[in-house]
């Protein structure tokens, strides 16, 4: 029954390898998971490459690079893969498998610590396990699937930390949350929780938590720390995120180009070059019809395209020096870029929620396929890098179908979107009618992680950067699991209501039989 405290004195892995029905049940997901992979590659045999990320992952790779300009911890991933397997289906496998792996480790945590019918897991599991969208993400050269892997298990692990926390799983949690940290920053605010749900817990003791939480700091800090030692060794610049000034930036454009514009002598001195550039391209921009205007969606415009005005000031602003390598020339505009964003933002705070955070809510509702809707953008022929890495003997891809789009991702942005709006609800409607009271304080803490994690990740993901489908796969597979879990729930409750309401009408009818005449 679910939200009702487990008796089993079995201990999780015991659990799985007694029960003959959880036996069977991971043996069928494990044979389903081999042969999707198996039909999926013979319609996909290539990777999917989305440029610049995977060939600039691979080039760093390649080059032993310790700083890039996404989170270097793919990339560190990628040079461990040839231990294991040089072939790019190997490398597809390995993150399709550690991906499902992580789903299985996730879903039947779930099982035995809340307790859902036999029913409501087993469609969890297929719907889960086979969900179509695992295999499209796990063939990107990209850290999508190796983000959402490390996420996964970060989140099973505070689950199994709440449940019955101890010394082994504590160190293995700051571990885990360390590669996530390097994989991508969109797990900035991981630590923020894996910390408060670690000194709030009352079966730790005082020593415990500040070892765990000293560990997870340690880490964190040292990696920061080497991060910002490469910038300046290699750019001469100090910073940990060369992408994160340029995308602040990027975002502040989509808001300052609806606005009146600010003359170069009212801004600060040492934006007056760069704001006198930008200003001449908006007054270029505004004199183009809307829906021909090359921002009239928010994306990469900003950030990549050779016309845009970032760009274009740093041409100028190392004309002189040109020579320099393009990844030093790029990561040394971060910490003007990142001023001159916040700049903007400040000075221009209504058409920057108009014009780039609502958009980006409502991508966040609705997430657009982005890069999944296509089989390597629909290019027949790779980059030199992605054919020294793998070995090939050219550098021509091919599908099973002539058409390269892929057509099954867009039903996820339906999906997504319904996931979100009933979770939301559903969530509310638990709390309303009292359910979220009647549950056990771990059921309790487990739902109160799971909707302060879907609210911080909404606010993060909107404020960081324009949403595509294949950054939210972490959250959906999360609501999808507790939107299931509460639906059931609440039909208990409303069958109990019920049952009480008519044994209560039945004994009412009884008391006026039985009751003596006057």
């Amino acid at each position: 029954m679910l939200f009702i405290n487990r008796t089993s004195t079995r201990t999780f892995n015991r659990w799985l390898q007694t029960d003959r029905n959880n036996k069977r049940l991971l043996l069928v997901s494990i044979a389903a998971i081999f042969l999707q992979f198996l039909i999926f590659k013979f319609f996909y045999p290539f990777p999917n490459f989305m440029p610049p990320d995977s060939y600039s992952y691979l080039q760093a790779a390649h080059d032993h690079e310790m700083i890039n300009m996404w989170a270097i911890g793919y990339s560190w991933f990628l040079r461990f893969i040839p231990f294991i397997t040089h072939h790019s289906a190997g490398l597809v496998w390995f993150q399709y498998f550690l991906l499902e792996l992580s789903i299985l480790y996730f879903l039947f945590s779930v099982s035995y610590l809340l307790s859902p019918g036999k029913i409501l897991f087993r469609i969890l599991l297929a719907l889960s396990t086979l969900n179509p969208l695992i295999p499209h993400i796990s063939n990107f050269i990209s850290s999508d699937a190796l983000f959402t892997t490390l996420s996964l298990v970060w989140f099973t692990q505070i689950l199994w930390i709440i449940h019955k926390p101890h010394l082994r799983l504590l160190l293995l949690h700051a571990a885990i949350l360390f590669m996530a940290f390097t994989v991508r920053y969109n797990a900035l605010y991981y630590p923020i929780i894996s910390i408060l749900v670690i000194s709030l817990h009352n079966q730790l003791r005082r020593s415990e938590k500040q070892m765990s939480i000293g560990l997870i700091l340690l880490m964190l800090f040292i990696f920061i720390g080497y991060t910002q030692y490469c910038y300046i060794k290699k750019t001469g610049v100090v910073q940990f995120s060369a992408f994160g000034g340029w995308q602040l930036a990027a975002n502040a454009l989509y808001g300052y180009a609806h606005s009146q514009l600010d003359s170069p002598s009212n801004v600060p001195p040492k934006f007056r070059e760069l704001h006198t550039i930008v200003n001449k391209h908006m007054e270029s921009l505004s004199r183009i019809p809307s829906f021909l205007r090359p921002d009239h969606n928010i994306g990469v415009y900003y950030l990549w395209d050779f016309h845009s005005p970032l760009r274009i000031f740093m041409n100028e602003h190392w004309k002189t020096d040109s020579t320099k390598p393009f990844f030093r020339r790029w990561a040394s505009m971060s910490p003007l870029y990142s001023e001159y964003g916040r700049y903007l933002i400040e000075h221009h705070p209504g058409p920057f929620v108009k014009e780039f955070v609502w958009p980006n809510f409502v991508r966040y509702y609705a997430p657009p396929v982005g890069f999944l809707g296509y089989y390597n953008e629909g290019e027949d022929s790779v980059n030199k890098i992605a054919v020294i890495w793998f070995g090939w003997k050219n550098n021509k891809i091919s599908n099973y179908f002539k058409d390269k789009k892929i057509r099954v991702t867009n039903f996820f942005q339906v999906g997504s979107a319904l996931i979100n709006l009933i979770f939301l609800l559903t969530f509310i409607a638990f709390i309303a009618v009292g359910r979220y009271k009647k549950s056990n304080p771990f059921c309790k803490k487990t739902l109160t992680l799971t909707g302060i994690l879907w609210l911080t990740n909404l606010v993060f993901s909107v404020l960081a950067a324009p949403i595509e489908l294949r950054y939210q796969l972490f959250p959906i597979l999360i609501a999808f699991c507790f939107l299931s879990l509460l639906i059931s729930a609440l039909i208990q409750e409303t069958k109990n209501i019920s049952t009480i309401s008519a044994s209560a009408y039945t004994s009412g009818d009884n008391l006026k039989v039985n009751a003596p005449l006057a």
